[in-house]
């Protein structure tokens, strides 16, 4: 009788801490644009923004508590390394793959993990297919597992930032393109197969995707599904979370401005076997101008004040219990 109950208290003891464990994790993917290539600007006014990103950064994280925060278009080492630096003492850890470029570009991924979440191990793959532009970079798919040393809960996230599109209004226009993001999708489910042990270990699926509902919608779907669920979608179905705004003085005054509205930024979640992720909100932020920012459109016009992107930021709370 003893051995029953102090079994039955066991097995009550992990529920309740499973159920407990890593409760209320908020993540945050940000693209910054901060591309740059033989010195031209692909998004206006790259150096200006690079140097106000860490200070902006390390405000946003103070005043908002991120645990893991996925940074994509870093491409430069000065950048991620100014990032990192403004950051660690707000106990966070960067990791950030160590490929270039023949130009110099990296694969633009920074990801940045609060204590007391540290990163286990962790893995950079390459896109094996990609387009002629995307080619100055070497994009692809980070994977890591990641333990909350709390209560030594772990879970997968897989980051990544795919090939850009040439739409109109939503639907893709170059073959190639479409071709090369079909084949990223792919890749992006076969890594998070391997990496959650067949949707054994919870797992986050973050970045800057390039599709979302309504915009190259099939491989959206080729990514999204039942049991890859996106927040947004998920949380505020009805909502339009823009992440990329044709408003965004950023993108009306750069390269490309006749892109229609899209939230091209997601967090997708995939549930373990014995733990489950609960969405509880979402967010687009990063949409305010930065101070002391500002873009001047053409010869006579005024200072237009900007934000720190061309993309908002997509901000998810939520959290990880038993599954039921």
């Amino acid at each position: 009788m003893m051995r029953r109950a102090l079994l039955l208290f066991a097995s009550l003891s992990f529920a309740l801490a499973a159920a407990s464990a890593s409760a209320d994790i908020t993540v945050l993917t940000y693209n910054l644009g901060l591309l740059k290539v033989f010195g031209s600007n692909y998004v206006p006014l790259v150096d200006i923004r690079a140097k106000a990103a860490p200070a902006e950064l390390a405000k946003f994280a103070g005043d908002t508590p991120v645990d893991i925060i996925l940074l994509e278009e870093v491409w430069r080492d000065q950048y991620a390394n100014a990032i990192a630096a403004a950051l660690a003492p707000l106990g966070y850890t960067a990791i950030m793959p160590k490929v270039h470029t023949i130009v110099g570009l990296s694969s633009g991924l920074l990801l940045l993990v609060k204590q007391p979440l540290k990163v286990v191990d962790w893995k950079f793959t390459p896109f094996v297919k990609t387009t002629f532009t995307d080619s100055f970079a070497r994009k692809g798919v980070l994977e890591a597992t990641i333990e909350n040393e709390s209560d030594g809960t772990r879970f997968v996230l897989v980051g990544t930032h795919t090939v850009a599109l040439d739409t109109n209004n939503g639907t893709p226009t170059d073959k190639a393109q479409v071709s090369a993001i079909m084949s990223q999708a792919a890749q992006i489910r076969k890594v998070l197969a391997s990496r959650s042990r067949n949707g054994t270990i919870p797992a986050l699926l973050m970045g800057d995707f390039n599709v979302g509902p309504g915009y190259v919608d099939d491989a959206y779907r080729a990514i999204a599904s039942d049991s890859v669920r996106e927040t947004g979608a998920t949380l505020q179905p009805q909502a339009p979370l823009i992440t990329w705004d044709p408003q965004n003085p950023l993108v009306k005054y750069g390269n490309y401005p006749n892109e229609p509205p899209a939230k091209i930024d997601h967090v997708f979640l995939q549930d373990g076997t014995s733990m489950q992720w609960v969405p509880r909100d979402c967010w687009v932020r990063q949409t305010e101008p930065v101070e002391g920012l500002s873009i001047v459109p053409g010869k006579g016009a005024g200072p237009v004040p900007i934000p720190l992107s061309d993309h908002y930021a997509f901000l998810v709370r939520l959290d990880l219990l038993a599954a039921r």
